[in-house]
């Protein structure tokens, strides 16, 4: 009954949620796509150019920019996990102005980070975390697996764009539904 509220709280205000998350990871993705997009455009021959002998490029990438690349991946990961209360209470605080009977914007959620919240808490409840957790990951993974498949065909100058941008989208549409769930889990019933 409480994950079934967390949905519906999740989808009646979804484009909501869905830009609280997409303003921080959208920029921090697409910014990762444009400093290492010679490695983007290269991704089907990754194992080849690891193969290759030491010293020795493909339009100007080795092994060593493809480790960096990916250790720059894990860096973004960790700044969107680390952001992840703060996002958070952003989603809070929209579903507070959605519940005294007002419109709840994304920036209107930011603008009120500083309050001190006034919504009732309760013991967790683990099973609504469960279930938003999973249907969260469920929408991940698909949501990656189309931009995958978006930028497949692209031309190499445009793939670090689509995927940067899209790695972003993808994790704005799935984390609103474990943030609600988070936040509805603590809500007496």
């Amino acid at each position: 009954m409480l994950a079934d509220r967390a949905l519906r709280t999740a989808l009646r205000n979804f484009s909501t949620f869905f830009l609280i998350v997409a303003l921080v990871t959208v920029p921090l993705n697409v910014v990762w796509g444009f400093l290492y997009q010679d490695v983007i455009g290269l991704q089907e021959v990754h194992d080849e150019i690891r193969d290759l002998p030491e010293g020795q490029k493909v339009s100007g990438v080795d092994s060593s920019k493809i480790n960096q690349a990916r250790y720059a991946e894990f860096i973004v990961l960790a700044l969107e996990a680390a952001l992840i209360p703060v996002l958070g209470r952003a989603t809070r605080r929209a579903i507070e102005i959605d519940e005294s009977g007002h419109v709840p914007t994304a920036l209107g959620a930011w603008r009120g980070l500083g309050r001190r919240s006034e919504r009732a808490r309760d013991e967790w409840r683990g099973g609504v975390v469960l279930t938003t957790g999973l249907f969260a990951v469920v929408v991940w993974l698909l949501a990656s697996a189309i931009g995958n498949l978006l930028a497949a065909p692209l031309g190499d100058q445009l793939a670090w764009a689509v995927l940067g941008a899209w790695r972003g989208l993808a994790l704005a549409l799935a984390l609103p539904f474990a943030l609600v769930g988070v936040i509805e889990a603590r809500t007496p019933a």
